[in-house]
């Protein structure tokens, strides 16, 4: 069984413009698709009132491949799935981040913008990589937490526009040593690397107190274009947002990933006894039309979609 590195991943929403003018009119990604859901895949994949109705709008931003999907369901919860903030410690998907070349303008525009940021720029030096790292931490529309960092090298300053690129995904999990199991070991992609961060290095991304363990981890395909996805465990525990992370509450709630044998899959998921919570689904979309999808469930309850075309 192969898997591709990540397809896409979905954000509830409750005002497609709202969300629109932030990642397409501010950070410049272009829409690639724009499409109505039918009534019986909205049922069969998220286990909706069949009277639910859906949109969907595809963004990209070149040359990453992982598509960032915005879908606002009608009617919608008013519920957030991460409440006020980004309430790290809770288990499931946390963040999405971008990577800037001047962390400084951004932050200032965003801010005259009247969007809030839980932590203005501050300078670190990731235990990952050989430079220093400046970062803001933003709450974007529906509450999704919306990383910023500058890598304080001038590798990037040849970009034509602020904003370099999609980058990751974080998480949070329960276990680290389980969520790289169901990744890297059923799943199929790369583990990266694997550490425990320095001492109150990331404290204030985190909004940890001091003593903290941190431990992270970053999976991957071995593939620069597309969005990594970094695990983080820590010694303070929380609890699960699987309960929550459904649509049609709003905020981050699934990513996808495209394999080349599904019914194996399915089989592999069985023996491991990992839930499967829809599907499989026949479905048409613009961009990848007939496709066959499963939603499952993650190692820390996180939706999770495969789909084979």
């Amino acid at each position: 069984m192969a898997i591709k590195p990540m397809d896409r991943i979905s954000i509830s929403v409750s005002n497609l413009g709202n969300s629109l003018a932030f990642f397409r009119d501010w950070i410049g990604m272009e829409v690639i698709a724009d499409e109505t859901l039918e009534p019986n895949e909205i049922k069969q994949l998220w286990n909706l009132p069949p009277e639910t109705e859906a949109r969907a709008v595809s963004l990209k931003s070149e040359p990453q491949s992982t598509v960032l999907e915005l879908i606002e369901f009608s009617p919608h919860s008013e519920t957030t799935i991460r409440e006020g903030g980004p309430k790290s410690r809770d288990y499931g998907l946390w963040a999405i981040a971008f990577r800037v070349k001047n962390i400084e303008a951004v932050y200032r525009g965003l801010t005259e913008k009247d969007y809030k940021f839980t932590r203005p720029p501050f300078e670190y030096h990731p235990d990952w990589v050989p430079h220093a790292v400046k970062e803001a931490v933003l709450i974007g529309p529906d509450n999704v937490t919306c990383g910023h960092f500058q890598r304080m090298t001038p590798e990037d300053s040849h970009y034509p526009k602020n904003y370099v690129r999609f980058d990751h995904c974080a998480q949070v999990v329960d276990n680290l040593d389980e969520a790289i199991k169901f990744y890297r070991d059923i799943l199929g992609l790369d583990l990266l690397w694997r550490i425990t961060l320095t001492d109150g290095l990331l404290d204030d991304l985190l909004e940890t107190p001091p003593g903290t363990e941190v431990k992270t981890a970053m999976i991957d395909k071995e593939n620069e274009k597309a969005l990594t996805l970094q695990l983080f465990e820590l010694s303070i525990k929380g609890k699960s947002l699987a309960s929550v992370a459904r649509p049609p509450n709003l905020g981050l709630f699934m990513t996808s990933f495209e394999v080349d044998d599904l019914s194996s899959l399915m089989e592999t998921f069985k023996k491991e006894g990992i839930a499967i919570l829809s599907g499989p689904v026949a479905l048409h979309t613009k961009l990848h039309g007939e496709m066959r999808a499963i939603t499952i469930e993650g190692p820390s309850g996180e939706m999770v979609q495969l789909f084979e075309h």
